[in-house]
């Protein structure tokens, strides 16, 4: 039977070793990813019914810390070019325009689809998508479509879902959090596509960040 805190605690000593040190850009990828890892080391092989262009729960608020953010940004960075990635800013701000004060509840309802969803539905970043967007696992994706069915409706709409998976994704991404506060980083978490303006937009974020300090408080609303 897995010990949940027992694996967070000896993640977060791993990566305390990872983060020894000077800190950079480089570093903090290499924590998340390992971050992620180890959470899929355990949940493997387990089912789910997720699967690519099944993007029904794409519409609920994530939040990341901001290395997780950062390494999102520094792959959009190296992989689109100018155009394309002006054209996702672009898409990113009217985005947080509108979902600005949405619950989950609420984002259902207008279909407020995550920005980085392409036409078809499948995650342009899912090779370094957030610990939170992993945790997510359906055993049922008819019943997970129905749940985000955008119909307002007074019965209650149950998923079938891997806690177990959940609870591990949580606790790395607490392990993680753990690492940056010894490491002397920022610990705080934030909006997703806010994290992602922050670092796609805002250039001084990024060595601000790396220095031990504090990003600016609008960020956070």
């Amino acid at each position: 039977m897995l010990n949940v805190e027992h694996f967070g605690a000896g993640l977060a000593a791993e990566l305390n070793a990872m983060l020894a040190g000077r800190i950079d850009a480089a570093a903090l990828s290499r924590a998340v990813a390992h971050a992620a890892a180890a959470a899929e080391a355990v949940c493997r092989n387990r089912p789910m019914a997720c699967a690519a262009g099944c993007p029904h729960c794409c519409v609920l608020n994530v939040a990341v810390l901001l290395p997780e953010g950062l390494a999102i940004a520094a792959m959009l960075q190296a992989q689109l070019a100018p155009a394309a990635l002006d054209s996702l800013r672009q898409r990113l701000a009217t985005h947080s325009s509108w979902v600005r004060w949405m619950d989950d509840e609420e984002r259902t309802a207008r279909t407020a689809y995550c920005p980085l969803l392409d036409a078809a539905g499948r995650c342009t970043v899912h090779p370094v998508r957030p610990l939170s967007c992993r945790g997510i696992a359906s055993l049922d994706s008819s019943c997970c479509r129905e749940a985000f069915n955008p119909v307002i409706s007074d019965q209650e709409r149950l998923v079938p879902a891997d806690l177990l998976r959940r609870m591990v994704y949580d606790e790395a991404f607490r392990a993680l959090a753990r690492a940056l506060r010894s490491g002397g980083l920022s610990d705080r978490s934030i909006d997703l596509v806010e994290g992602l303006r922050a670092f796609l937009e805002r250039p001084g974020c990024r060595e601000l960040y790396l220095s031990g300090g504090e990003l600016p408080g609008e960020l956070w609303g």
